[in-house]
């Protein structure tokens, strides 16, 4: 079932899936066309769209979260340098998919953020202070959070992910070194975060190198490693996205396995969405944020492909 749900998914977007190739090699399976440049923006970095597909973007050297509506105009800000609320210090990422909560990670500050969809302060949780290295994080890099309202942060500090409960109440570190962690499952860099449709844990590791994926108890599921350097990932319809950073490419896994099943070429335009730092897709529509502007785009239909190459793959 889960498999005919991507298969439609695609044919609705104008492409269709071909079996997917060696992991070195790039089966393509669809091209990115932009639709319109919704907002610029100055040192852009992290993006995410709750259910009504407000847009909530991450201006770290600004020290700046902002909210934009669906067309791209401003509603609501947080901003400002320091370590009351309101203020920030470096964020990294912001997760906002519960629509009611969103979650900022704050790099330098040590803590993640919660506010509310208006961008009014909640909780934060910190827990840089505490004797308990199990509990202990610093440098968060992302977060994401579950259907739950489970909270995943990657521990830039210690190389790990630390799971919180809704009320941040530290449940379990993942992927840390012991020896009860088998060694594929250890985590060396992790850089970014994404919760399939499933609940599983999808991480980026490795410094975009690797990817792996764990169930909601932090066991083991797969790690897949990754030809090219990947500089974000993004979770849909069951659907693992990475962001090639130096490429113009998507590449596509499966939610279960990580298994690769093609990929998307992105359009050579002055947009130059190439060089992204995030992206999203909700909703058949695909988001791409670099530090300058956001893009709103779809996948090409079959009359407005470019010709691919005589193999129909890329390496």
């Amino acid at each position: 079932m889960k498999l005919l749900r991507w298969v439609f998914f695609l044919l609705l977007s104008g492409c269709a899936a071909v079996p997917h190739g060696p992991m070195g090699t790039l089966t393509i399976t669809g091209q990115i066309v932009v639709v319109k440049k919704l907002r610029d923006f100055h040192d852009a970095t992290a993006m995410s769209i709750d259910q009504f597909r407000n847009v909530f973007i991450v201006e770290s050297a600004g020290n700046v979260v902002i909210k934009i509506s669906p067309n791209g105009d401003s509603l609501r800000v947080a901003s400002g340098f320091g370590a009351d609320h309101y203020q920030f210090n470096a964020p990294s990422d912001v997760d906002a998919h519960l629509t009611n909560s969103v979650f900022i990670s704050d790099r330098f500050n040590h803590r993640i953020e919660q506010y509310t969809k208006d961008l009014a302060y909640v909780s934060t949780l910190y827990t840089r202070d505490n004797t308990d290295a199990g509990t202990r994080f610093g440098y968060p890099a992302a977060v994401a959070v579950d259907d739950a309202g489970n909270i995943y942060l990657a521990d830039g500090e210690n190389k790990r992910v630390l799971k919180a409960r809704s009320d941040f109440s530290v449940e379990r570190t993942i992927g840390g070194y012991s020896e009860a962690v088998r060694p594929d499952a250890v985590l060396s860099n992790p850089i970014d975060l994404a919760i399939a449709d499933n609940q599983h844990l999808v991480v980026l590791d490795n410094g975009g190198r690797s990817l792996v994926e764990f169930d909601n108890l932090g066991n083991l599921l797969a790690r897949t490693p990754l030809a090219s350097p990947v500089r974000s990932i993004a979770a849909s319809h069951d659907t693992v996205f990475a962001l090639e950073s130096d490429s113009a490419r998507v590449r596509l896994f499966s939610g279960r396995g990580l298994v690769s099943i093609g990929g998307w070429i992105l359009p050579r335009t002055d947009s130059d969405l190439s060089q992204a730092e995030d992206f999203q897709v909700r909703g058949g529509t695909i988001y791409f944020l670099t530090r300058e502007a956001l893009y709103s785009c779809r996948l090409a239909r079959p009359s407005e492909q470019e010709p691919s190459s005589p193999s129909g793959s890329a390496n």
